[in-house]
């Protein structure tokens, strides 16, 4: 009986201890990326490549982050690719046998699919929902929404819309802080509004769907005035030409208010949300963890000095400037299911607008 009851506690005992080390070893997968991306950086002198579409500027303060939170990081140089065309080149170049020279980077989402199809985007070293519950306590949690459910990339930024309008121009009480201020009859034929599409999360949750459409519809019996271009139609704003635009970029708006310009802005409610600045892992790449450790941080961890510095923090972080401006609205976001729909999104959008060359 004695030798039974000692089978059983061993066994047990074993049992415990396997458990408890399958366990660490789910919890341990942040420190494996970390170390896995610190052996790449010894390879390549702790030298980093990296192209997407931001700003040089809003990458000045970014990367000295990264590097002060993973010292095997010790240059990072940055070339901006923010058109279609340098990507179809490379493209080209990668089926003629040329491996492209960027250790990380973003790729156009016309193209995305091409590249995917060739073999070219590969899943990270690790899973994003192994990370998730692995990461340093005192970074934000990772939300599933910036991450594609085939695993495939994560999204680090957080573009959101709203409407921004000439204080000189709007008298109090009429400011237009919510959708339906922007079909307002007083405003008719002065509202200006980009004819691309900005706003297709709000096309795309079923619960603001119907609403948007109606909303768009709105716009144009109410004549709004279509003219390409965020910056541009901020300048008009700001420049008396027009009172207010409608659909604006949060990031595009706050650079400008924070360089003086006379302008305001407002999250109405229901706020639209695209996730961007996707981190994709290439097939060529020799920094495959250091990439995705990037994307993870800029996510979590640099949430922070990404929206500071590059005005694209998520709306749910609690310490962006954004959120006391979203506390209490209701986001809808065009998540990877959303991205997907994009061209059903941009016609629906466009036969809406009557916009030429929509079919």
């Amino acid at each position: 009986m004695a030798i039974t009851r000692t089978v059983v506690v061993t066994f047990l005992a074993v049992t415990l201890f396997a458990a408890v080390a399958v366990s660490r070893a789910r919890a341990s997968a942040y420190e494996q990326l970390v170390k896995q991306a610190g052996s790449e950086m010894a390879k390549k002198s702790g030298k980093l490549l990296v192209s997407f579409e931001w700003p040089a500027r809003d990458t000045k303060k970014v990367f000295p982050a990264f590097k002060k939170a993973f010292p095997f990081v010790k240059d990072i140089r940055y070339e901006r690719i923010h058109s279609v065309s340098p990507h179809q080149r490379m493209l080209i170049e990668i089926q003629q046998g040329t491996t492209p020279k960027f250790d990380i980077m973003g790729i156009s989402s016309e193209l995305r699919g091409q590249y995917k199809t060739l073999g070219l985007l590969v899943k990270p070293p690790f899973e994003y929902k192994a990370l998730a519950s692995s990461l340093p306590s005192d970074w934000p949690a990772l939300d599933d929404r910036s991450v594609d459910p085939q695993g495939y990339f994560i999204a680090t930024t957080g573009l959101a819309r709203g409407n921004a309008w000439n204080p000189q121009m709007v008298p109090k009480g009429k400011e237009p802080t919510t959708w339906e201020a922007c079909l307002d009859p007083m405003w008719k034929g002065k509202v200006l509004f980009d004819p691309r599409n900005k706003m297709q999360s709000l096309q795309h949750d079923p619960r603001t769907r119907e609403q948007f459409l109606k909303w768009l519809k709105g716009m144009v019996k109410n004549g709004a005035v279509l003219n390409r271009g965020q910056t541009e139609n901020l300048q008009k704003i700001a420049g008396g030409e027009f009172a207010m635009a409608c659909g604006i970029n949060y990031h595009s708006t706050f650079r400008m208010i924070d360089r003086g310009a006379p302008l305001k802005f407002a999250f109405p409610d229901p706020i639209p949300l695209d996730i961007g600045t996707e981190i994709y892992t290439t097939k060529w790449s020799k920094t495959q963890a250091t990439g995705q450790l990037f994307g993870v941080w800029l996510a979590t961890g640099g949430q922070d000095i990404v929206e500071q510095t590059a005005y694209r923090g998520f709306p749910w972080n609690k310490t962006s400037r954004k959120y006391p401006l979203a506390k209490g609205k209701y986001v809808a976001v065009c998540d990877a299911e959303c991205v997907l729909k994009q061209e059903f999104y941009d016609k629906e959008f466009g036969d809406i607008l009557n916009l030429p060359g929509v079919r």
